[in-house]
């Protein structure tokens, strides 16, 4: 019997520690943890009260479900290894293989189809730990850096989803952000995208300022590199499930994973990000920044 399978939701804006916090969750007893990045939440935050459009374009064939599950990374692509690279915005390279059954991730898709927004996450989750081959558990854990969109929109549409954004200095965000593009060579933060990615800064300030406390947590990153055991009790603590050393031990099934860093390689939580400076900000972008996002570096005092 397909159990319930909250949603875990870890979002916020993209290089702000969300893998970091994300990896940490990877083999709690409490927790199936999905591994890499998958949207369908933002996909429903995008479509709004039209969402029953995305149950309607389903496809009742198993073959064109998959593919507009994998096409547009609806859920995280797990038959795939997961790679990082400097091609890929990142200075590690880290390869991380695990074991994935497609057969098993089939029979579950191809069972009844989903009626509501809930039972679609409960397919999809499940399908994905039955490739995984593991144990279903309380919690589907799933990460979007996507400035808090996934998290409103998971608590929106499953009354029993818990959603934590993790929040970091725009300035270091940002710089980070505008580094990792220059290695990938693609995206650059010029002020165009720049101006966008402020703006959405302001959007994820908004949505934390109306967030039911309840369902929704905010961590800092600069904290949970400075105290990672006080951080994850406390996590741990508002979700519900008890505490457990995997949290303070960053990994991708069970295998280490050091870091995502855009400057230099790092070995899993630590406060080296935030001592090495800004470095890809231009001061006038710099400045910009401070006065654009001013109420939101207030507000976590980064001010």
């Amino acid at each position: 019997m397909m159990s319930l399978l909250s949603p875990l939701i870890i979002s916020g804006a993209p290089r702000s520690g969300t893998s970091l916090l994300y990896n940490l969750f990877d083999g709690h007893p409490e927790v199936n943890w999905l591994g890499d990045e998958g949207f369908l939440f933002e996909y429903l935050d995008d479509l709004g009260d039209n969402s029953e459009l995305f149950l309607k374009a389903i496809p009742r064939d198993t073959e064109n479900l998959i593919k507009g599950l994998r096409d547009k990374q609806v859920m995280p692509p797990l038959e795939e290894p997961y790679q990082q690279s400097v091609e890929r915005g990142s200075v590690s390279e880290v390869t991380i293989h695990w074991s994935w059954d497609e057969a098993a991730y089939r029979s579950v898709l191809g069972a009844d189809g989903p009626h509501d927004i809930p039972s679609l996450w409960r397919i999809l989750a499940s399908a994905c730990v039955s490739g995984l081959g593991q144990v279903q558990r309380r919690f589907a854990c799933m990460k979007s850096p996507d400035f808090g969109k996934s998290a409103v929109s998971a608590l929106r549409w499953c009354p029993d989803a818990r959603s934590v954004i993790i929040v970091r200095d725009p300035l270091y965000s940002l710089d980070s952000l505008k580094r990792s593009r220059e290695l990938r060579g693609e995206k650059l933060l010029s002020w165009p995208l720049m101006a966008l990615q402020v703006e959405r800064f302001l959007r994820l300030h908004e949505i934390i300022r109306k967030s039911d406390k309840k369902r929704l947590c905010v961590v800092r990153y600069e904290t949970l590199v400075n105290d990672p055991e006080g951080v994850m009790r406390g996590v741990a603590s508002w979700i519900g499930i008890d505490y457990d050393d995997c949290l303070l031990q960053p990994s991708m099934h069970g295998q280490f994973w050091p870091g995502i860093s855009s400057f230099a390689p790092t070995e899993g939580i630590g406060d080296a990000p935030q001592r090495r400076g800004l470095q890809a900000l231009s001061i006038s972008e710099q400045e910009f920044v401070r006065r654009a996002l001013s109420d939101f570096r207030d507000d976590f005092n980064y001010a």
